[in-house]
C-alpha cells in the first residue's frame, strides 16, 4: 500500500526530528521483506495445502413450483408428514407458500415453514380470485432425493389421482 505505517524515519520526519545517523548500520533484511519482494522461497507451510473442508457436500436445496393447479390438502399433509418422519434429521429447513384446495373445494393460501420435524402449516386466507393457483416449496437438507420427493409432491396436485 505504500503507507509506511511502521517507518521510524517517516515518523521522525513528521515530528521534525533528526533521522538516525548514517553511522548506525541498517538491520539485516528479514525473510518477510524478501517474500514481499518475491526474492525468498515461501516456507512449506505456505504452500497449496488446504485443511479438509468442514462443509458437508451432501447438503443441497430442492425447490418445487406448481403453477395452474392447487394442491389437495389431505394428500399434501400426508406426503409432508411422511417426509418429516423419514428424514427429520436431514431436513434442515423448509418453507413454502402454497395454494391448497380444502375438502370444501375452497382454495386457500397456506404458509409452511419448518426445521427438522418441527413444522408450522398455517392458512393465510382465501386464494385471490384474480391469481392463478401457484405453490412454491423449498427444502434445504442433507442427501435429499429431489426426484423422489418431487414425484410424491406432484401426486398431491388436484386431478392427478382419483378423489
Amino acid at each position: 500500500l505504500g503507507v509506511q505505517s511502521f517507518s521510524l524515519d517517516r515518523v521522525l520526519e513528521e515530528l521534525g526530528a533528526e533521522p538516525p545517523s548514517a553511522a548506525v548500520p541498517p538491520l539485516p533484511e528479514g525473510p518477510a521483506a524478501k517474500r514481499r519482494r518475491g526474492d525468498g522461497i515461501a516456507p512449506a507451510f505456505c504452500g497449496a495445502w488446504r485443511p479438509p473442508s468442514r462443509h458437508d457436500s451432501g447438503i443441497g436445496t430442492c425447490a418445487y413450483e406448481w403453477i395452474g393447479t392447487p394442491l389437495v390438502l389431505d394428500r399434501f399433509v400426508q406426503v409432508l408428514n411422511t417426509m418429516r418422519a423419514e428424514k427429520a434429521m436431514d431436513l434442515y429447513r423448509y418453507k413454502g407458500v402454497l395454494c391448497i384446495r380444502e375438502r370444501s373445494g375452497m382454495l386457500k393460501r397456506a404458509v409452511l415453514q419448518g426445521i427438522h420435524d418441527m413444522c408450522e402449516f398455517e392458512p393465510r386466507g382465501p386464494w385471490p380470485a384474480d391469481q392463478e393457483p401457484k405453490s412454491q416449496l423449498v427444502i434445504i437438507g442433507r442427501n435429499l432425493d429431489r426426484e423422489f420427493w418431487g414425484r410424491l409432491f406432484d401426486k398431491t396436485k388436484v386431478g392427478v389421482l382419483d378423489e
